[in-house]
Order: structure tokens, then sequence, then C-alpha cells
């Protein structure tokens, strides 16, 4: 359904078109965080980012890299 990719900086998740996933190691984290540029979804180890359609800071490129 969606093309995912994985990060290259290292660490464990996945970039997509519209955002990325992340499995951290050892901090848990719960909650909403709304940034500049992506609305972030915490629950446990796992994070989902979500890019804002409107992002007061934009990401260069980020659809553009997602697919590389």
């Amino acid at each position: 359904m969606f093309k995912r990719t994985p990060l290259n900086d290292g660490t464990r998740g996945y970039r997509y078109s519209w955002g990325l996933t992340r499995k951290r190691q050892a901090k848990k984290r719960y909650g909403v965080a709304n940034g500049k540029t992506m609305l972030g979804f915490h629950a446990g180890l796992r994070s989902l980012y979500v890019e804002k359609s409107n992002p007061l800071k934009p990401l260069w490129n980020f659809a553009a890299l997602a697919w590389r």
C-alpha cells in the first residue's frame, strides 16, 4: 500500500512519503508532540511522525528523499 524505505541515520524505522516511523531501544514515550514540521504520536518504544500539510519549517525535499 505504501512504499517504505529504511531510515539512513542509523536508527530503526522506516520513511514513507507522508512521514516516518521509529522504534526506540530504551526510552519510552507517550503522548502527542506538535512541532514546527511534524506531528508526532508516541506509544512506548514506537513513534509515528506525520509531516504537516503546511509546516512552519519545511523539511527540505522530504518526499523526494523517501523514494531513493
